[in-house]
């Protein structure tokens, strides 16, 4: 998912007329998901009306608006702070910490072809190094390195990595929610007993697959994305038998 602006939020910003911050947000209310129009309304957010209890969603959100200039100059960051139910993340060290909890470098940043003002904006607020534009996964590596390093976390330490994420799916899913995400992605049913699993398990579970590839999941649970482009990838599998099975093949 692109980052989130409000509709000529670059023009308005060379003009003087407007200032934003990039932001990321979550909501923390009661409802495993929730849809609220009202935030796209109030704070100037353009993505989708649906909420993942506890998922981070990131955009660029006005912090100043000139009334002069702009319509519905009262919206902005500030009618997220508001509410109960949503926590705004602005340090540069809890947001890099969700960029990678989430497993994801927003393409129209990182990536080829990407929105050189959202970029110069994301990259001044986590105080990014460029390290030039991404075309595949493994040019991702350098700006997850400094990511790791700006939100405090050491790589490579999959057991903690894989624990925080259950614990991260425990509080975010109802068992009927994560029931239907376990489901679509599972490729072997002797793997887990949906009708006697508990919601840890699930939780558990579904940290066997790439963390993109639950959120595809969520996103085709939800109604939000086209099962046929859902592609899934485990995190249990290690590629040293991917190779083993190809140097077989060659020899045979």
């Amino acid at each position: 998912m692109p980052i989130s602006a409000p509709e000529n939020a670059e023009e308005f910003e060379e003009k003087e007329h407007a200032e934003l911050e990039f932001v990321g947000f979550r909501y923390v209310g009661d409802d495993s998901v929730k849809t609220d129009h009202d935030i796209r309304r109030r704070a100037g957010y353009n993505g989708p009306p649906k909420f993942q209890h506890g998922r981070t969603y990131f955009a660029l959100l006005p912090t100043y608006l000139d009334a002069d200039h702009v319509e519905n100059a009262n919206m902005g960051v500030h009618a997220l702070e508001a509410r109960g139910d949503i926590e705004v993340l602005y340090d540069r060290e809890r947001i890099a910490a969700a960029l990678l909890e989430r497993n994801y470098l927003p393409p129209d940043v990182f990536y080829e072809g990407f929105d050189r003002w959202k970029r110069q904006k994301v990259m001044a607020k986590l105080g990014l190094d460029d390290h030039g534009r991404v075309y595949e996964a493994d040019d991702e590596t350098p700006y997850r390195d400094e990511l790791r390093e700006i939100a405090g976390i050491e790589r490579g330490d999959e057991a903690d990595v894989s624990k925080q994420r259950a614990d991260e799916y425990t509080g975010r899913f109802s068992r009927s929610d994560a029931s239907e995400v376990v489901k679509l992605l599972r490729q072997d049913s002797d793997e887990i007993d949906l009708r006697t699993a508990g919601l840890t398990d699930m939780a558990e579970y579904l940290t066997r697959f790439e963390p993109a590839t639950v959120e595809q999941g969520v996103d085709v649970v939800l109604g939000d994305a086209d099962p046929d482009e859902l592609t899934i990838e485990r995190a249990d599998e290690d590629p040293a038998d991917d190779q083993d099975d190809t140097d077989a093949e060659d020899e045979g």
